[in-house]
């Protein structure tokens, strides 16, 4: 495809997306230029070809203005957007300075705790407390045979890894926090996707750390080639990505997608740190994708954990550092961060090694399908078909775009302990934008009073809209 034409169809995704209002003015010729790195030539070229086919007319001396409103939503041009200033973020949690707020927007995060038949674990963590296990000298980076269970719950996704390279936390997002604090380069941006895994977000604003915010389209996702521009153009090298049952969209990159990214990154010398939290909780796939799968050691490092698919009380997190495993190592022990209980390392080894696992793994996917397919049902009847919402490979989470006019944040100033669960969308965007988009967990049975929450949440937010 010619480069104009090419520039053209993104301008008119842009539109179909709803990002340009009717009427509004188009970004100017130079700025087009510098999105896309092509010359003021080729940009001009693409209006040109907008303005024949009736989308966009131009003024003398003013630019080049949209005429009609799209439909169809695919990608928007990413900006360089900085993490929340903190004044923002204080007058954010001022004004939602309500624990039933927190405590339901923090419970959207996790799965329903009844999800997974926990007796079990019980059982073995209760025998494992029984045993001697190795000293934490002895085992500086987690214990041995979780660690042998780790590996061997990758290798089934063709993701090899040596054991000295592991690293088990506490939690995920220690993990994460881990894998940030050691491959960070001082002040240097971060580019993630919007929208984004809000604790990663709170992670950067707490250190300081600008984000360049690129756009992960529900269905889509990201866009290697705007990837790679970003990479080019920005200089960025260090990114974090979600390619797998991503948390809010609950959707999954293709493979070539996912090959694309982590190409782009080895060609620029950028290291792509993976969310890969949900990876096991795919509706349909038997072996789920991930960006590590396309690298040989040095451009992903990869992190997660086990509280999105067990009991949170049963939560260990862990790192596939590769190259960069004696460095985080040095960095944790330096920290001060300790390891899990010994006896929740080997409880938990002995139960991801063994058949029942996959038996509930199996069994947790079909629930939370069925559970995703009924909630969007339930959403679709309550809004007459209006709402429109992501389809999720996998996961608990769906995403929701309200109408024009609707703001999250405002209702989630009015919520009582009795509404519906949901994060509002500011929360997933460094820039805090979204505002008519929220994030629901279907994870939990639909029970009659659920049902009824659900309801009135849609009535609520059309009729502030």
């Amino acid at each position: 495809m010619q480069r104009f034409r090419a520039i053209a169809e993104l301008l008119r995704k842009r539109i179909d997306a709803g990002l340009i209002a009717p009427g509004a003015k188009l970004p100017s010729l130079r700025r087009l230029a510098s999105e896309t790195g092509c010359s003021v030539v080729t940009a001009y070229r693409a209006y040109e070809l907008l303005e024949s086919q009736g989308l966009c007319q131009s003024r003398d001396r003013s630019g080049f203005y949209l005429c009609s409103p799209g439909k169809t939503s695919v990608h928007r041009f990413a900006k360089d957007m900085p993490v929340m200033p903190a004044d923002t973020v204080r007058a954010l949690d001022e004004s939602l300075a309500r624990p039933h707020f927190h405590a339901l927007a923090s419970a959207a995060t996790l799965p329903d705790a009844e999800l997974v038949d926990s007796e079990g674990l019980n059982k073995t963590l209760r025998r494992a407390l029984l045993h001697t296990h190795p000293r934490p000298e002895q085992a500086p980076d987690g214990h041995p045979h979780l660690i042998t269970a780790l590996l061997q719950r990758a290798g089934r996704r063709e993701l090899f890894c040596e054991p000295h390279q592991v690293i088990v936390t506490r939690s995920a997002m220690e993990a994460f926090n881990l894998c940030l604090d050691s491959l960070a380069q001082g002040a240097s941006p971060v580019l993630v996707e919007s929208p984004s895994f809000h604790p990663v977000l709170e992670s950067l604003r707490h250190r300081g750390i600008k984000a360049l915010e690129i756009y992960s389209h529900p269905q889509l996702g990201i866009d290697p080639e705007q990837f790679e521009h970003i990479l080019n153009s920005t200089g960025v090298k260090l990114c974090v990505l979600m390619g797998c049952n991503r948390f809010p969209t609950g959707v999954t990159y293709s493979r070539a997608t996912l090959e694309r990214l982590v190409a782009a990154a080895r060609r620029h010398g950028a290291v792509i740190i993976e969310n890969d939290m949900a990876a096991e909780l795919g509706h349909g796939a038997l072996r789920s994708a991930s960006l590590a799968e396309f690298d040989s050691g040095a451009t992903v490092v990869q992190f997660g954990g086990t509280a999105s698919y067990l009991s949170s009380a049963f939560e260990i997190g862990w790192v596939m550092a590769g190259q960069y495993a004696a460095q985080m190592s040095a960095n944790r022990h330096l920290g001060a961060t300790y390891l899990p209980h010994p006896a929740l390392q080997a409880a938990l080894a002995e139960y991801l090694a063994g058949r029942k696992a996959e038996r509930d793994l199996r069994a947790t996917c079909l629930k939370l399908g069925q559970r995703m397919q009924q909630g969007m049902g339930l959403l679709k009847a309550a809004s007459a078909g209006k709402v429109t919402v992501s389809a999720p490979h996998g996961g608990y989470m769906c995403w929701v775009r309200g109408p024009r006019g609707f703001d999250s944040m405002k209702l989630a100033q009015t919520a009582t302990s009795d509404t519906f669960a949901f994060i509002p969308g500011p929360f997933f965007s460094p820039a805090g934008a979204f505002a008519n988009f929220m994030a629901l967990n279907f994870s939990a049975p639909w029970t009659t009073q659920r049902c009824e929450q659900l309801r009135q949440l849609v009535e609520a937010m059309y009729s502030q809209a």
